[in-house]
């Protein structure tokens, strides 16, 4: 669906109306941190994010748009990640305070620990006692402490 007019994406909405036609973004974990320039959307129409600088863009959210009917939705886009799995929750806890020690971006889960995947890290890794493996997910890290999100 491609528009001739410039499309500027402007706000958040909270409910899909009922009418109007949806663009579909797919985002990075990292692009969805970045609310304002251009994108080209899943079907190559290029639009401008002019976003408040508030927050960063989630998978789901709804975005209003300077053409009346016509929004923006984000999908979480998917990443290479490493899985890393641990039959003792204390080894988990130490890998994941060594990966917040290098500032790296981690999602947690009950008895998971995602992160992006990269040899570095994934070397690290091998100095504890956990299982990693090479994944393909979308990606949602933890907010940091200091953030002003």
């Amino acid at each position: 669906m491609k528009m001739n007019k410039q499309i500027v994406v402007t706000d958040w909405i909270k409910e899909k109306p009922r009418l109007g036609s949806f663009l579909k973004l797919t985002l990075s974990s990292d692009e969805r941190r970045i609310l304002r320039g251009k994108r080209l959307t899943d079907c190559d129409q290029e639009i401008i994010l002019q976003l408040p600088r508030k927050g960063k863009l989630n998978h789901g959210d709804l975005l209003s748009t300077n053409q009346s009917n016509f929004y923006v939705e984000i999908i979480a886009k998917t990443e290479n990640l490493i899985e890393i799995r641990s039959n003792s929750k204390i080894e988990l806890i130490k890998t994941a305070y060594h990966l917040g020690n290098r500032h790296v971006e981690v999602e947690i889960e009950e008895d998971i620990l995602l992160t992006k995947g990269d040899y570095v890290i994934e070397n690290m890794l091998k100095n504890f006692n956990v299982n990693i493996v090479n994944t393909q997910k979308k990606f949602f890290p933890e907010i940091g402490a200091h953030s002003h999100e």
